[in-house]
């Protein structure tokens, strides 16, 4: 689905802000709530002002992210790979080099996407640079958003698949796999939707949230 529309800069972006929002979190997976912080990170764009507007600011959803950190909410952070080998004395960086030096570039990818496709096997680790993505069910719903009104997909359609995400609660519409996956990494396999507990926090609805999205939308229609 979202590969029959284009981003826009800004939307194309908020991905790997969301992904340093993770990495400052120490979390190997970047879900919903680093999206929102994304589009916060990013700032200059429709989406942040009418979350600003109704007081999700960068600040104010940050310290809610930690705070459900905390709580057990959301993962708290995790050692890396080369954090746990490091203390059983192997080192990640001097096998992944004798790796390439020996089998060639992609040997590490190609392991890795084995062990991953492998019926009923084990959620493998991300290759080097990446981590897995747990919303895109987001992506496709802004996708749909985006298609509906015969645009590209910008920051208020990210934030509108974000909101109707939120809708459902944890777990929805999940295969088995994504359900390994997400407990691998710790993300709640139930419950509620961690951008439903950001914006409630502050004292909004979800459907609040949305109407203004849905009223900025029509305004660039």
């Amino acid at each position: 689905m979202t590969g029959m529309v284009r981003f826009t800069e800004p939307a194309g972006v908020v991905p790997e802000l969301g992904r340093r929002e993770a990495e400052r979190l120490r979390q190997h997976y970047i879900g919903p709530e680093h999206l929102l912080l994304g589009l916060l990170v990013h700032g200059d764009n429709p989406a942040s002002a009418v979350l600003r507007a109704h007081g999700l600011s960068l600040a104010v959803v940050r310290a809610e992210v930690d705070r459900l950190v905390a709580l057990g909410v959301l993962p708290r952070p995790q050692p890396t790979d080369a954090e746990l080998l490091a203390t059983v004395g192997i080192d990640l960086e001097a096998v992944y080099r004798r790796a390439k030096e020996t089998f060639g570039d992609h040997a590490y990818y190609r392991a890795a996407e084995r062990v991953r496709l492998r019926r009923g096997g084990a959620v493998a680790h991300t290759p080097r640079g990446g981590i897995p993505l747990v919303c895109r069910r987001v992506l496709v719903m802004a996708a749909r958003e985006a298609i509906a009104r015969d645009q590209w997909v910008g920051p208020l359609h990210l934030l509108l698949g974000l909101l109707r995400d939120a809708e459902d609660p944890v777990g929805t519409d999940l295969y088995p796999r994504e359900r390994r996956r997400n407990a691998f990494l710790g993300w709640p396999s139930r419950g509620p939707h961690p951008v439903r507990l950001l914006v409630e926090a502050r004292g909004l609805t979800l459907e609040a949230l949305r109407a203004a999205v849905l009223g900025e939308l029509d305004q660039d229609r």
